[in-house]
Order: structure tokens, then sequence, then C-alpha cells
């Protein structure tokens, strides 16, 4: 009878890692080549574009173990372009996204969900100007195969949430509050 609880005590601690074995996600590497973050927002009722040229990413996606597919993203906020050269240049200032102080933006998954067909959603926290709070990234799963996974993604984030347009520029008649986020990230399998 000894033996018999040993043995059963035994098992009991080794089915949960039997259990979990394979459940992670696919590992992905972000192929920076062929993945950007663009963003745009309305200056006096025009829209005006830019990217994020320097970001990473640690992926582990699988539509098929979506409670353990995660996403962490680091955008490195001194690397920006803007169709006009000033706009690039201000949002790295004290007022704007105040890179002296705070040069990196960050979002970090906490669920994915498929919304049906090839649509899902992420929901995370997104970090900017030592600022953290919920936010949902949508996309689209463009291609997805054991050797690459391309997805097509869009935020909508209000700048004042994060401190972003201090003084003068907190005035969305002028800058908008909204600030739209299109994401394409092209990874390849680890």
């Amino acid at each position: 009878m000894m033996f018999l609880r040993k043995y059963l005590l035994i098992i009991c601690f080794l089915f949960p890692v039997a259990a979990n074995a394979g459940q992670e996600a696919k590992k992905w590497q972000l192929n920076t080549d062929k993945s950007a973050i663009k963003f745009s927002v309305a200056i006096e009722g025009s829209p005006v574009g830019g990217e994020f040229t320097n970001f990473t990413a640690a992926i582990a996606f699988d539509p098929k173990k979506m409670a353990q597919s995660k996403v962490s993203m680091t955008i490195d906020l001194n690397y920006i372009e803007a169709a006009y050269s000033d706009v690039a240049e201000n949002l790295k200032k004290k007022d704007w996204f105040d890179i002296e102080n705070f040069p990196l933006a960050h979002f970090v998954s906490r669920s994915f969900k498929h919304l049906g067909g090839r649509a899902y959603q992420v929901t995370g926290e997104f970090s900017l100007r030592g600022i953290t709070r919920p936010e949902v990234l949508y996309f689209t799963l463009e291609e997805y195969d054991e050797h690459q996974a391309v997805i097509k993604g869009k935020m909508e984030i209000y700048r004042l949430n994060y401190g972003v347009g201090q003084g003068g520029w907190s005035n969305v008649t002028i800058v908008s509050g909204q600030v739209f986020l299109d994401v394409l990230i092209t990874a390849i399998s680890e």
C-alpha cells in the first residue's frame, strides 16, 4: 500500500508537467525589413503620418493556442520619421514624447481573442511617458504557416491619456486627440 501511495504521488507531480508539454504557443522572430509601425494624426484637420522605424518584439502566437499566445513589443522613440521633418523632431521634445526621460514605448499582451475568420484582437498594457493603460490592437492574420506569419493591425489611442501634448498642445482642435497606429508584422518561425 505504501508503494502504491508513493507511485500515485510521483504521477501527480509528473502529470502537470506532461499535461503542459507542447502547450506553448509557437515562437516567432520579427523580420524588421518587412515590418512597420506607422502613425497618423490630424493636425488642423489634415492627416499627418509618420513611422517608428526602430522596434523589437518577442512573439509567441498560435491561433490554436490563444491562451498561451503572447507578445511584448518595444518602440524606440528616438527613431521617428514623418512626412514633415519638424513633426518628427517636435515629437521628441518634452511637450510630446519627452524622449530624454521616456525614450521607449511598450506594449505587453494580456489576452488574445479570435473574432471570426482571420480577425483577432489582442488586449494589453501600453506604456508611454511613464503611463500604462489598457489598449486593444485589432488585427487580421494575413498569412500563417509553419515558416511565416504576417499580421496587419490597427490601434487607436487617445494621446492626452498619456500626457502627450503638454501646455497649449493639449488643445485637441489643433492636434487631434486620436492617434491611429497601423501595424504590419512579418515574423519567421524560430
